[in-house]
């Protein structure tokens, strides 16, 4: 599965570098990607170095400046597998469709969307009814992504879980 890392925003330098928008919470999670995927071609990242929020980027074929221009405003993806994540931290992607429950053995719902705030991040979930709750650490008790099942504090959800009326 392919996921969406950034945008290349313009070419730097003669040599065939480009600077990348990254999309991700950190751009050092691409550090060990090797290849990336600009429309329908795969290119060899031969370098990536990352900068604030933005990354440049040095693809194998690519060797000058004009070569590098014409891959300006092109969407950048990369193999999922191929980027590592901090530990405790997930796609937003194997998140959505997971069964969430309670440690007391309620089940909230299934989670349909995360909304993304600056505070935190806020899962949706269907179920006998609406209800939405942040993902907080004192919240989560266990993400499971080979059950699907994300398992939270009973007393915790009730004092900040927000149902739809």
């Amino acid at each position: 599965m392919k996921l969406e890392v950034g945008k290349i925003v313009k070419s730097q330098g003669v040599k065939g570098e480009v600077k990348m928008e990254c999309f991700l919470d950190n751009p050092q999670m691409l550090r060990g990607v090797e290849l990336l995927y600009v429309g329908v071609n795969a290119y060899v990242v031969e370098k990536l170095r990352p900068d604030g929020m933005f990354c440049y980027v040095k693809f194998a074929g690519i060797s000058d400046r004009n070569a590098a221009d014409a891959l300006r405003g092109w969407t950048v993806f990369a193999d999922k597998d191929s980027i590592s994540l901090p530990d405790k931290r997930y796609f937003v992607s194997d998140l959505v469709g997971c069964k969430v429950v309670l440690d007391n053995g309620s089940v909230v719902g299934t989670v349909t969307d995360i909304l993304q705030y600056g505070a935190a991040d806020v899962f949706v979930c269907s179920g006998a009814k609406s209800v939405s709750f942040p993902f907080l650490k004192d919240l989560v008790r266990q993400v499971n992504l080979q059950s699907k099942v994300i398992s939270l504090d009973a007393k915790r959800f009730a004092e900040v879980a927000l149902y739809e009326d």
